[in-house]
């Protein structure tokens, strides 16, 4: 196929057409297009035709799942997805799809890897790698897997953690494969050995890798081990990633421990980070290695992802994101006042701008439905109170003091041992 011509034609399924303005770029799948369709402009993936012909004898499986993907729509929000498929009639056999155009202000996660690109925040790194989660279980609770996971994927709003994820044409029912096995380096290792076909169990270990590398920008297999060799042939990727694989940071085997001078970012960044996280990655890079029942799921990742959230607090003396619980700044190593809690339901939620209680503290609902907002005093740094937001009188109870009620609006002050009751929840104020 040669490159399409500005100003050209091209036919959709639907009997609708496309006009072509600009060739955006070119991969090794295809051709994408900047092009114009009823007055709004989208981006157009073509495939090129010795990809196409790589497809065989999956070429008619992997273009009826184009087809299913069009029909069904996006699992959400955060999938470049396909709109709607283009073909070219009898100029040629080739097809393509359009889709959203990625908006400027996502960047490529390669370029974060390469440290090209940096977020705004700790902040907006932990709500990155929420979002990346939230977007695979609202994949996978649509009964499909994605089976082709890689950075490259992956596009990221530096200053809030919005993500976008691409390349969707992957994207199968269970149970279905188009004869695609993945991307070295994050392809599960039953994989690599045969022994299963891509699917829900091992997205959960591609995710697992690339919310390793959100944190750390280091892969989690690639240590001491990976430095022997000058550079990875496929069957030295087989022994690393599959018959041998050893988690870099793991505490009982330091075999492939990261090496000093060579992986930098993973020795300065893993100690900034709570115990509790640690353990999620051991786990899934200990036992979630070969047994695909022990890996963690997205509901697994969300509560250490959302115990993050809640943990943060920012230093006052260096103003980065550090947690509570690791008592002293991990980027100053500065020891300092810690802002009083909310306590409940199993949940600590330290108090800090930007922060809230939600309904999933209450009843495990939606993060997004905010029952209390915490203000700093415009008098004094660091001291909180929790401002009702909800519809329900809380019934507040401080230290040594007769019940009060506090309405939506009303300001609670955070001073340890109060309690506060909203509905059938009790929640204590702690240091």
């Amino acid at each position: 196929m040669s490159d399409f011509r500005n100003g050209e034609k091209i036919q959709l399924t639907n009997g609708d057409t496309i006009t072509v303005k600009q060739k955006l770029g070119e991969g090794g799948q295809g051709a994408v297009y900047k092009v114009d369709y009823n007055g709004k402009f989208y981006a157009l993936k073509w495939y090129l035709p010795n990809y196409l012909k790589g497809l065989k004898p999956n070429y008619k499986k992997f273009y009826k799942n184009l087809e299913h993907n069009v029909t069904s729509g996006s699992p959400s929000n955060a999938f470049l997805w396909q709109k709607a498929i283009a073909i070219t009639g009898k100029k040629s056999k080739g097809f393509g799809y359009i889709m959203d155009l990625r908006p400027q202000n996502f960047e490529e996660f390669t370029k974060f890897m390469k440290a090209k690109v940096q977020y705004d925040n700790t902040k907006v790194l932990i709500n990155a790698a929420i979002n990346v989660v939230e977007a695979f279980q609202a994949l996978h609770r649509k009964g499909l897997s994605y089976q082709d996971v890689s950075p490259g994927n992956f596009f990221i709003d530096k200053t809030n953690g919005d993500i976008l994820i691409c390349d969707n044409d992957n994207v199968a029912p269970y149970g279905e494969n188009l004869g695609v096995a993945g991307t070295p380096g994050y392809m599960a290792p039953e994989i690599i050995l045969g022994k299963d076909k891509p699917n829900t169990n091992t997205d959960l270990f591609s995710l697992s890798v690339i919310l390793f590398e959100l944190f750390f920008l280091s892969h989690p297999l690639e240590g001491a081990n990976c430095c022997k060799y000058p550079c990875l042939t496929t069957a030295i990727e087989r022994e690393l990633y599959a018959e041998k694989p050893v988690f870099v940071m793991s505490k009982t085997d330091h075999s492939n421990a990261p090496v000093k001078g060579v992986f930098s970012n993973l020795i300065n960044l893993y100690p900034t980070y709570p115990e509790y996280l640690h353990e999620a990655f051991e786990k899934a890079f200990g036992e979630g290695l070969k047994n695909v029942n022990k890996r963690l799921t997205e509901r697994d990742w969300l509560k250490v992802l959302y115990r993050l959230q809640d943990d943060s607090v920012v230093c006052p003396y260096c103003k980065e994101t550090t947690f509570a619980s690791m008592v002293k700044c991990a980027c100053c190593k500065k020891t300092y006042p810690i802002p009083y809690k909310a306590v409940l339901n199993g949940f600590e939620v330290v108090a800090g701008n930007g922060k809230y209680l939600t309904d999933y503290h209450l009843t495990h609902g939606s993060r997004k439905d905010i029952k209390g907002t915490f203000v700093e005093s415009k008098k004094t740094a660091g001291v909180f109170g929790l401002k009702n937001d909800s519809t329900i009188v809380w019934q507040v109870e401080y230290p040594g003091k007769p019940v009060m009620t506090y309405e939506n609006g009303k300001v609670v002050t955070l001073i340890p041992e109060t309690v506060i009751t909203i509905g059938n929840n009790k929640v204590e104020i702690k240091k």
